[in-house]
């Protein structure tokens, strides 16, 4: 019975694959899609499928989707394993360096136990995780924050039997949202940013006021939905770890170390994947061997991720991404900048859940640009608010590497994940419609 139930989850593929046939041994191509623009499009489709089903495992799928590019001829093979020589793929490598510190030396235990004996309720300890999440995404990679932070979370949750949904995507959906405040928060700020020419300062105006207030608004989402309590935490079950460890303060002394000089590389130039590889190689050498950290590592988040930038990155270079977005501001029929901004803040958002936010802020950014030099709407007006809401993404694991990581390593199911980021999108999407009339 469950085999058959199975088999019927795949009619959508099999439907996807008998169109795809049709079309192109009837050579009925859509008006300005070329085969290859065609083929990823329809991969894309499948793929969409197969995550929001959750058929297959997601890693699976990431690789079903490359061997498709690649097999397909929709792309060349190097573009088709694109993402997994990406810098996405990379930070996220760097992230699991420095956790596997943090859990190897016990250090996240007296750091969870240290928040413990600071908080006296579940909701305090909530609000005290997501304000450091999405302060350190804002000056450090948002991927590296969630890996730093899920260890402690999982000691505090295990500690005080907190819900585990609670604090796992509240990490995830704080470090996606505090990512967007800075300029070195997350890659889609800095693609948006060298679009439009701009520096750190003008990021930070443009972005920082509308992170802070989604930062309310995610306590607000998680108040109603999961309703932290003020029961006082209890507190003889904190442990008194003894004094710090030797092994602890070398990991302490690399991670800091390492925020230094990513923080500080406006000043020494220094690239971060080459600092964070630095770090890493510090680990090997004085806290644990590549053993451990091959055990520890959670391999299927980094192909998922590599898989959906190797997506988004064949929609890009086919044509396929600038097809979809063209044909969709036709649908709308809109002509108010304001409600062509919005539409593709939406379209952006819905993009954004299934492929890496990196990769559609790099596909949409170049169209972004072409059309509102075309119809006359300023370029801040059209890319900043796109750029803002491809990190606003709550509802699918491949769409950021916050979401992807919580999914993998703490083992958070999709349709959880759906049924808690609703309510933080919409408000996302009513914020972001605000903030585009203010623009405007």
């Amino acid at each position: 019975m469950g085999e058959n139930r199975g088999l019927w989850k795949l009619i959508p593929v099999i439907l996807v694959a008998v169109f795809y046939a049709f079309v192109f041994f009837s050579n009925l191509l859509p008006s300005g899609l070329t085969i290859q623009g065609f083929t990823a499009l329809m991969i894309f489709l499948v793929t969409i499928y197969l995550w929001a089903t959750e058929i297959i495992p997601l890693p699976v799928t990431a690789f079903v989707s490359v061997m498709l590019l690649a097999a397909s001829g929709s792309v060349g093979l190097p573009d088709a394993l694109y993402g997994f020589g990406s810098t996405v793929v990379f930070i996220i490598i760097v992230g699991f360096f420095l956790s596997a510190g943090l859990i190897k030396s016990g250090l996240d235990k007296r750091i969870a136990f240290a928040i413990l004996r600071r908080s006296h309720s579940e909701n305090s300890v909530f609000i005290g995780l997501i304000l450091m999440t999405a302060f350190l995404s804002m000056i450090i990679s948002n991927t590296t924050t969630t890996l730093l932070m899920v260890p402690i979370a999982i000691h505090i949750m295990h500690q005080v039997r907190m819900n585990k949904e609670c604090l796992l995507l509240g990490i995830a959906y704080a470090a996606n949202i505090g990512g967007a405040g800075l300029l070195v928060g997350t890659p889609p700020n800095m693609i948006g940013a060298e679009a439009l020419g701009w520096g750190f300062f003008e990021w930070m105006v443009a972005a920082l006021p509308f992170t802070l207030i989604m930062i309310a608004m995610l306590y607000v989402s998680f108040r109603i939905f999961f309703r932290p309590g003020h029961r006082e935490i209890r507190k003889h079950l904190v442990k008194d770890l003894g004094p710090i460890t030797q092994e602890e303060k070398r990991t302490a002394a690399i991670i800091v170390l390492t925020l230094l000089l990513w923080i500080t590389s406006p000043f020494h130039q220094i690239p971060a994947i080459v600092v964070g590889l630095f770090a890493g190689v510090l680990m090997f050498l004085f806290v644990y061997g590549w053993k451990y950290f091959e055990k520890n590592t959670h391999w299927g988040t980094i192909f998922l991720i590599a898989g959906a930038v190797s997506l988004g990155r064949a929609l890009e270079i086919t044509g396929a991404a600038g097809w979809m977005a063209d044909n969709f501001m036709l649908f709308t029929g809109f002509t108010n900048p304001v409600l062509i901004a919005f539409s593709f803040v939406i379209f952006s958002l819905v993009i954004t859940q299934f492929i890496q936010n990196t990769a559609t802020a790099a596909m949409m950014t170049p169209v972004l640009l072409g059309l509102s030099s075309s119809l006359g709407i300023p370029a801040t007006m059209m890319v900043v608010p796109v750029i803002l809401a491809v990190s606003m993404t709550f509802l699918m694991p491949p769409g950021t590497a916050p979401n992807a990581i919580v999914h993998g390593v703490g083992r958070v199911k999709t349709k959880e994940m759906i049924k808690v980021g609703l309510l933080p999108t919409i408000f996302s999407v009513v914020l972001l419609f605000f903030y585009i009339l203010l623009m405007g």
